[in-house]
């Protein structure tokens, strides 16, 4: 007959093991330390595990060490522009939640976002996710991280090492142009959101957490929605920056700046001196430029005056150009021009016809996803958008007439190339 230390020291065996085996893991792509993972040396047998309420095991339990070594050689691999399906493993989804999938270059620092799921995620066995067509070939970390709706406040993530590569054909010609036409570059997307782990933003129980910035992508069946509570801050692009810029323009109305490069920022010029930027959080899209070599034979310098005009916030069709630096995330500096925000819908208001454009001005997009507008991303420099909502973005190389000429202090003018799309 067992001694009643030994009874509860077996019950609580068996309880932590059905504990272990009540979560959700990720049984395709093979994650680092799975058992489903044909390299693995160590096993862990307790994958289905939330990362620690201290954020000490974050990324990825702390596995992604392996990454590089033949215990974490690729278990997959994945075509840039294909759409595959990631598959789970267990019973108790705690009520489903939001799930994101992810990418990083660089061994685990950053992750940046390729599918985010806003509800609904892990009700189902399998989800679909697209790589994006402009994604960097070569081996990376493949990550899936999910906050839970239901229980304890918790985040899971598990981690596979993929190669991502030995893409080509007209199938991916065919993604590739309509990534560039209608998405964000990939350096331009966000990084995953972290939340109940210590780090000062965590998610209310019993709804699903919208994400501050979900990336273009973006799927999910969520009906109870609801921010995150915190320092959360926002999922800035890899190697950029939501920071303040200053720049100048002329205009009678309000207008906004976005950085083309790898830093960002949003405002409203008060004056045709000078315009503040103010910080956004929606990713800025890279420059491609334009097809060709276009040429801009810039004017001879002319004095200019200088004009003091207020402008205010009803008013149509104001423009600026600015460049400025930040510090996210990331770094990196970057200028750009914005035209008017007549038109945008504010981020995660209702909309009703799934999946549609919205055009603003010719500068800046938003769609329609999960029933909520997006937040207002700019076009690549040197494009404009058709303005108003319709199925599909028209996006399209800017005429020389929308283009500005840079001028040149000096006695002779010089030629301007612009780079063409890649």
């Amino acid at each position: 007959m067992f001694s009643n230390g030994l009874t509860t020291g077996l019950l609580a065996l068996v309880a932590g093991s059905q504990l272990a085996a009540a979560h959700i893991d990720i049984s395709f792509p093979p994650p680092f330390r799975s058992k489903f993972n044909p390299h693995a040396t160590n096993i862990d047998y307790s994958m289905t595990a939330p990362l620690e309420a201290s954020g000490a095991n974050f990324p990825c339990k702390g596995y992604h060490s392996d990454f590089g070594t033949p215990a974490g050689a690729p278990t997959a691999t994945f075509a840039p522009g294909n759409t595959y399906k990631f598959t789970t493993d267990g019973t108790a989804s705690h009520g489903g939640g939001s799930c994101q999938v992810s990418l990083s270059y660089d061994k685990g620092q950053t992750f940046q976002v390729i599918q985010s799921i806003v509800g609904g995620c892990p009700l189902a066995s399998e989800y679909p996710f697209t790589i994006p067509a402009d994604a960097p070939e070569g081996d990376a970390i493949w990550a899936w991280t999910w906050h839970n709706e239901i229980g304890n406040r918790e985040m899971y993530m598990n981690c596979a090492a993929v190669t991502i590569g030995s893409g080509g054909g007209a199938k991916r010609e065919v993604a590739k142009a309509v990534e560039q036409r209608a998405s964000t570059a990939f350096t331009a997307r966000p990084q995953i959101f972290v939340a109940n782990v210590g780090n000062g933003c965590t998610t209310t129980e019993g709804v699903d957490v919208q994400y501050p910035n979900p990336g273009p992508d973006v799927a999910g069946t969520g009906s109870k929605l609801g921010p995150p509570v915190g320092s959360c801050g926002s999922s800035s692009g890899g190697g950029s920056g939501s920071g303040s810029g200053s720049g100048s323009g002329s205009g009678s109305g309000s207008g906004s700046g976005s950085g083309s490069g790898s830093g960002s920022g949003n405002g409203t010029p008060t004056s045709s001196a000078q315009a503040t930027q103010a910080p956004t959080e929606a990713p800025v899209p890279t420059s491609t430029g334009l097809p060709g070599g276009v040429f801009i034979t810039p004017p001879a310098p002319k004095p200019t005056t200088l004009a003091t005009v207020t402008t205010s916030a009803a008013a149509p069709a104001g423009t600026g150009t600015g460049s400025g630096s930040g510090s996210g995330s990331g770094s990196g500096s970057g200028s750009g021009s914005g035209g008017n925000t007549a038109g945008a819908h504010a981020q995660g208001t209702a909309c009703t016809t799934e999946g549609e454009w919205n055009c603003i001005g010719g500068s800046s997009f938003q769609r329609c996803a999960s029933g909520t507008w997006s937040a207002v991303q700019a076009v690549a420099a040197g494009t404009v958008c058709k303005a108003g909502e319709t199925a599909t973005l028209a996006i399209e190389a800017a005429t020389s007439k929308k283009l500005r000429a840079r001028r040149f202090r000096g006695a002779a003018a010089s030629k301007l190339r612009l780079a063409p799309v890649a």
